[in-house]
């Protein structure tokens, strides 16, 4: 997506989408977390993993420092699974690819209105890629900003002027509508200058989502017509 290159007038409102917990279901309909799947196909205890690779190198292995297929490799090793890592990757991406419908149906409505879609997530590069390929039959998305490509975390500020950026929505500011269920990258996204909002689910956010993006363009207009 190139949105924001070649001027203002050419400036569009970007709705900026979070994949897990947001695009993502990280309860998958009610049948658990994608590591209850991991145990059960290959009859370990997935919770490990926690120790082994989440709470040692995975902050080098999300912002693209380290290849996850090295990192896991040997975290499978310390444990002892033999299962290998191409086959727990797959079990692992495909199994926590399940998408929140009411997530689905309000995004590919604001989508048919002429809303650009851009996802911005923390994501390695490999599960990068295969989140990337995934969406086109689902939703027309535009543009990705993820950390692996960037080399940086959402709770961190520089973040968000890098994914301009990539997303060609340079000095946009409040016309990028940005949805996250973090209140720490809302809270950082927000200080960037872009209209961030926290997704729950106990709350009204498509009228929340709705408003901004309202707003978002209005105020593009006014750009424009002054």
């Amino acid at each position: 997506m190139r949105t924001g290159e070649g001027g203002r007038g050419h400036a569009r409102t970007l709705l900026a989408l979070d994949v897990d917990g947001v695009i993502l279901d990280p309860q998958r309909g009610g049948r658990g977390p994608w590591q209850l799947a991991f145990s059960e196909r290959f009859g370990v205890d997935a919770r490990r993993l926690d120790k082994t690779l989440f709470a040692t190198v995975w902050a080098d292995v999300i912002t693209g420092k380290r290849p996850i297929e090295s990192a896991l490799h040997e975290a499978l090793q310390e444990l002892g699974w033999g299962m290998g890592v191409d086959a727990a990757l797959q079990c692992w991406f495909e199994e926590d690819f399940v998408t929140a419908p009411a997530v689905m149906a309000a995004t590919t409505a604001w989508s048919q209105l002429g809303i650009p879609l851009a996802l911005v997530s923390n994501q390695e590069p490999r599960r990068a890629r295969f989140i990337e390929g995934r969406p086109a039959p689902l939703l027309p998305v535009s543009g990705v900003a993820f950390s692996g490509d960037l080399g940086v975390v959402k709770s961190d500020p520089d973040f968000y002027g890098q994914a301009e950026h990539r997303l060609g929505v340079i000095g946009l500011g409040r016309s990028v509508v940005f949805l996250d269920d973090s209140p720490g990258n809302v809270e950082t996204a927000a200080r960037h200058g872009w209209t961030a909002i926290r997704f729950t689910k106990d709350k009204d956010w498509q009228r929340e989502v709705s408003t901004a993006l309202a707003h978002a363009q209005a105020g593009l207009e006014t750009c424009r017509e002054a």
